[in-house]
């Protein structure tokens, strides 16, 4: 349990009755990093094995490794900025300064160089791999740490919170539309490997201007400015403290383990299971393949059922909102076993319910961790955004490490071979990890989020400890 010892804190008001062109300017920042996160999660390891020709085993441990290390660099960056003093913000710094960078790496990231027999040339092909993953992540830590530490900073309201983050998200959702469309549309006009090429550099420019803009816009409170901060490691340890905060991230961790391997299998399972039927090739256009309208689909599903989230979140509560959407999850999740080739139909209507659960899980976990740092606050006397969601940041970090590299490591062992029809045990072993693996992982986060106790009457208390209790405009 937190101490209750009596703390100091620094003078503060509440915050409420944000103007909506504050709340859409910040959000747009997750425009960037969603259009990037997307494209990379979804597209980079089939680009990698299918186009340049480095196998899949290789990838995996590249995927591993690289996420590892951003996974433990978050609780530092986290550190770092709850503790900056600069007259720009403590986190402002951090997302106008990490917005270039990011699209630069980003760019290199999909323009690896051509060498030829890929057979021959494994090892530099790795190396290339390994630099620019491992940078751009690291580069994305730099930026997104601080911009989602700020989320929290900017209500003290239960409601104009999930408000906030759900402006945000639905930001974020743009840009997940954005890299379902936008990729497949430039690797058609440009052509294969250079298509990679081009949408890299294309879409790097496009993260960078997002996420300057977000930056330059957005204003900080001045009073949460140079609060003292535990060093990043025992910042963890400090969180989980929280009880509340436990609970919820064991739900969180569940959840974005069962989400990981979808991601990562979803255009394999487009290309090798459920193939494209020769009507899809004769009546749609040749820049929108099959996996790119399923990306489309789920998105497009996710934005539309936002603003419902938002209304039952503020009705019902946030866990029994969250908890609905995990049962959701689960229930398609298992549903996608039974695909079969050319069953485009059945997989939409599967896409179209677990969109409408993606949103929900856009909006009302981060939302709920906001709030667990006011709690967090009144036993403390800090401000300790940049560990939260560090923390939080980690957990899902390492969730996709690993299950990422897991997902690969099965397929190269059970013998797949890019660019050609997949045994039966290739197949089955595809729809397993995309079926029952992450249906057991949403159950297990629904158990989990039984145990949440953090309410909407706790907030309000906790705040008037802190003296925000009275609104303000």
């Amino acid at each position: 349990m937190l101490s209750c010892a009596a703390v100091t804190t620094k003078a503060s008001i509440r915050r409420s009755n944000l103007p909506l062109a504050s709340v859409a300017g910040y959000g747009a920042g997750n425009f960037a990093f969603a259009l990037l996160g997307l494209v990379v999660a979804v597209n980079l390891q089939f680009f990698y094995t299918d186009y340049v020709g480095l196998s899949a085993g290789l990838v995996s441990w590249v995927l591993l490794f690289a996420r590892l290390f951003d996974a433990f660099a978050d609780p530092v960056m986290g550190w770092i900025s709850d503790r900056t003093k600069t007259g720009f913000g403590r986190r402002r710094p951090y997302i106008v300064g990490s917005a270039i960078p990011l699209g630069i790496s980003f760019c290199m990231l999909f323009a690896p160089p051509d060498l030829g027999d890929a057979a021959q040339h494994q090892g530099e092909l790795l190396a290339y791999l390994l630099l620019f993953y491992t940078l751009t992540y690291f580069i994305w830590t730099v930026g997104a740490i601080p911009y989602y530490s700020l989320g929290a900073e900017l209500s003290d309201d239960y409601n104009e919170r999930l408000k906030v983050i759900a402006v945000r998200e639905a930001w974020g959702l743009v840009g997940l539309l954005a890299a379902t469309i936008l990729p497949a549309y430039l690797i058609d006009l440009y052509g294969g490997r250079q298509g990679y090429g081009a949408m890299g550099a294309i879409l790097g420019l496009g993260t960078a201007t997002f996420l300057f803009f977000s930056g330059v816009f957005v204003r900080e409170r001045p009073e949460f400015r140079g609060r003292p901060a535990l060093n990043p490691y025992a910042g963890i340890v400090a969180t989980l403290r929280n009880p509340h905060f436990r609970v919820l991230l064991t739900a969180f961790t569940f959840s974005g383990i069962a989400a990981a391997v979808p991601a990562v299998l979803v255009i394999y399972v487009s290309v090798y299971i459920i193939g494209t039927p020769q009507w899809w090739e004769q009546s749609i256009p040749s820049w929108m393949p099959t996996w790119s309208y399923y990306l489309l689909l789920y998105f497009l599903s996710a934005v539309v059922s936002l603003p419902l989230w938002n209304r039952l979140g503020e009705r019902f509560g946030k866990r029994a909102t969250w908890g609905v959407a995990i049962l959701l999850a689960t229930v398609t999740s298992a549903a996608c076993f039974w695909l079969s080739p050319g069953g485009i139909g059945y997989f939409s209507a599967i896409l179209v319910l677990g969109g409408i659960s993606f949103g929900n899980y856009q909006a009302l976990p981060p939302s709920m961790v906001a709030d667990l740092i006011d709690h967090d606050e009144v036993h403390t006397g800090l401000r300790r955004e940049g560990a939260y969601f560090a923390v939080w940041s980690f957990a899902a970090k390492v969730g996709n490490a690993v299950t990422g590299f897991a997902a690969l490591q099965v397929l190269e062992h059970v013998g797949y071979q890019p660019g050609v029809p997949q045994t039966e045990t290739v197949r089955l072993w595809m729809l397993w990890m995309y079926s029952w693996f992450p249906a057991l992982f949403y159950f297990l986060a629904g158990v989990a989020l039984v145990r949440f106790r953090y309410s909407r009457e706790d907030l309000a208390a906790a705040q008037l400890k802190l003296g925000r209790g009275a609104a303000a405009g």
